[in-house]
């Protein structure tokens, strides 16, 4: 009973892990885009918001049924998010400060570091985390304030962070990316409450119905030229955005139940953190040396040949990584 109870837990957390590599691929072909050809060739509204929420949702999911231990829970936050944010955007700056010739100031630096804008997604994620352990205690796990406190929080993240139309209550300085801390928080319900109500999902109607949701959801995205974007909030048509992500996360985490195992997809999924560290410097770096060749931007072709040395670079340098600092594994 015992082996089979671990044989399920494990092939819940290959489709997890392969659905976080699909993700910090589809991240690193985003920024591979942007810095070889100066521009994403693919809309940013097409998949980028998806698979980025993509990691506050399998957040929630992962913390359902966890017994809830706080201060184990602010170590790990602490040990496996915070400390590797301080490090890795610190090595950053101050590598592309003297590489590139970078000309913020060193207060700039700091400041920007400190506050959390050195990377908006990890700083997000660290707090909704924070957010979501905080309420799950003060509520013992009840799923009626819990649901109450997430509709909040994404009416929140409209009225203080939606920075397309800021309203009078828009947080400008943004200190740790509350603003889409909060959105994040709602994603992250949206993971818990579905592994709650998993069950339901095993449909071969629900996926169908969703897959045509989310054509038509992107369809219109594209007729009416919306600007949905994540981080920071920059959206012009909000109940549209969230309809995109939540359709778009139940698509993709009812797909990748079904598809078989990809070892490099899942190693990148379980290594992710990393990956995402490094994936604005890694296609950075690389668009520069291909800058210097003969190979056309404006390709689809040449994105697909810097994008794979992109990738087999962000492998190698994540795989030391993790074998200087294992403990950094999710």
């Amino acid at each position: 009973m015992a082996e089979q109870r671990k044989s399920h837990i494990s092939q819940r957390l290959a489709w997890i892990d392969l659905l976080r590599g699909f993700s910090m691929i589809a991240i690193l072909w985003f920024h591979t885009e942007v810095y070889f050809t100066g521009q994403p060739m693919t809309p940013y509204e097409m998949y980028v918001g998806d698979v980025l929420a993509v990691f506050f949702f399998l957040s929630g999911y992962l913390m359902y049924g966890r017994t809830l231990d706080i201060k184990q829970r602010i170590n790990s936050i602490f040990s496996r998010f915070l400390v590797p944010y301080f490090v890795f955007t610190t090595i950053i700056a101050v590598s592309k400060a003297i590489l590139v010739n970078d000309h913020t100031s060193w207060k700039d630096m700091i400041i920007s570091i400190v506050s959390g804008h050195a990377s908006w997604f990890i700083a997000a994620l660290i707090l909704s985390q924070l957010l979501f352990m905080l309420f799950l205690w003060i509520t013992k796990g009840k799923l009626i304030w819990l649901s109450i406190i997430a509709v909040c929080c994404l009416i929140l993240s409209y009225f203080i962070g939606n920075a397309f139309e800021p309203y009078p209550l828009y947080y400008a300085q943004n200190l740790w990316h509350l603003n889409e801390a909060l959105l994040a928080y709602f994603i992250l319900f949206t993971g818990y409450l579905y592994r709650k109500y998993e069950s339901y999902f095993n449909n071969i109607a629900i996926l169908l119905s969703l897959l045509i949701i989310f054509i038509l959801i992107k369809t219109y995205i594209i007729y009416t030229d919306a600007q949905l974007i994540l981080g920071p909030i920059i959206v012009s048509n909000y109940p549209l955005f969230i309809a995109d992500l939540l359709c778009a996360v139940l698509l993709m985490a009812e797909i990748f139940k079904q598809l078989p195992s990809v070892r490099l997809i899942e190693w990148t999924g379980s290594h992710s953190l990393v990956y995402y560290f490094i994936c604005g410097a890694v296609p950075f770096m690389v668009s520069r040396v291909f800058h210097k060749t003969a190979l056309p931007i404006q390709s689809y072709l040449s994105i697909l040949v810097v994008f794979c040395v992109v990738y087999i670079v962000s492998t190698l340098l994540t795989k030391v990584i993790y074998m200087l600092w294992p403990t950094l594994k999710t």
